[in-house]
């Protein structure tokens, strides 16, 4: 078993790292609490492709907690002790005085698309993710929670953005719908079509359809239902509506899905630093010695027959065509076979 944690964390970390190759969207202004404002602060397309750059400089806190203090009140999100901030760990809470907003996805914090202000967002967002989606103990699966902050990460955040998000508009591919999660109408939204592989796909599905909060929606009923929820019914208050497309082409966004019957690579120091930071702080993720299953109920596979993970499916770039397996000589000698019986019986019927 020792060998076998290393060796899974390595296929996880290489199947979730991409190199740069650009960026077609960002988001300049900020939502307090990500509270939808429409019209005002939504996300954008880019004119042109443009480079991915370090989460570093203003907007980014790169430190937690450390500051001076005197009193509590100097601290924010955190407390003071012998005069140093304290922050909160909760995967929130960062800056020297705890007044920031932490990193929501290490993974690419080295190279990425994604601006300070859309790291404020998914950090508000993460927090709905891990109520409704997490806690094993509540009816929720914390695999599910950590692949959903994960694929939110990669599509927000990956340095290689440009490869599986295109506008699905011309620039600056604005459109005006319906939210209906508030009835509020003409809300401005910025449209993208986004790639994503089947088995991440599937395999996102198969750690989330059997939550609590998934079993009580229709919505959620299927994979793409689930996802649509998640990018267009759920994203049009923050000004996105994502269309999602499905397929094996290397360049979609993939990365590896935690599975809900089994996540203990997570135990391995490396995979669980690439975590979202929230993640992190999931409690079967934040504790070593916590069982890293969810309840069996959240474990049914749905794209497999084995497994939650659907890691044994088989994506063919030429799948099989109309005419594989058609025998031109067979077929034909049969239905000529057909025509002479059918001749004979209309003949001996006319003769009688």
């Amino acid at each position: 078993m020792r060998g076998t944690l290393p060796a899974l964390a390595l296929i996880w970390l290489s199947m979730g790292y991409v190199d740069g190759s650009g960026c077609v969207m960002t988001q300049d202004c900020v939502n307090p609490g990500n509270i939808p404002d429409y019209d005002a602060c939504i996300p954008k397309a880019l004119a042109s492709i443009a480079p991915p750059k370090p989460m570093r400089g203003d907007g980014w806190a790169t430190v937690t907690g450390g500051g001076a203090c005197t009193a509590a009140t100097d601290c924010h999100q955190g407390t003071c002790v012998k005069n140093a901030c304290v922050c909160r760990n909760d995967g929130v809470t960062a800056g020297t005085h705890c007044d920031d907003f932490a990193i929501q996805c290490p993974e690419y914090e080295g190279s990425a698309c994604c601006s300070w202000q859309q790291n404020r967002a998914l950090a508000d967002n993460f927090k709905l993710i891990a109520t409704m989606f997490g806690r094993n103990s509540a009816g929720g699966c914390d695999a599910c929670a950590a692949n959903m902050m994960r694929m939110w990460c990669g599509l927000v955040c990956a340095p290689n953005q440009a490869d599986f998000m295109k506008m699905h508009l011309t620039y600056p591919s604005n459109n005006y719908r319906l939210d209906s999660m508030t009835g509020k109408d003409h809300v401005k939204v910025l449209e993208m079509d986004v790639n994503l592989a089947k088995p991440f796909t599937c395999a996102l599905f198969d750690s989330c359809k059997h939550t609590a909060i998934a079993s009580m929606s229709d919505a959620f009923k299927s994979s793409l239902g689930f996802l649509n929820y998640q990018g267009q019914t759920g994203a049009v208050g923050h000004g996105e509506y994502l269309f999602f497309h499905f397929g094996a082409n290397s360049s979609y966004f993939n990365t590896s899905a935690l599975r809900c019957d089994n996540y203990s690579e997570v135990t391995t120091p490396d995979v669980y630093r690439r975590l979202p930071a929230q993640a992190q702080r999931l409690p079967s993720m934040v504790n070593p010695l916590a069982p890293k299953q969810c309840p069996c109920g959240a474990c049914r596979a749905t794209c497999s027959a084995d497994s939650g993970a659907s890691a044994h499916i088989t994506l063919r770039d030429n799948p099989i065509g109309f005419w594989t397996g058609f025998d031109v000589q067979l077929v034909s000698a049969v239905y000529a076979g057909i025509a002479l019986f059918t001749g004979a019986l209309y003949w001996k019927h006319r003769l009688m």
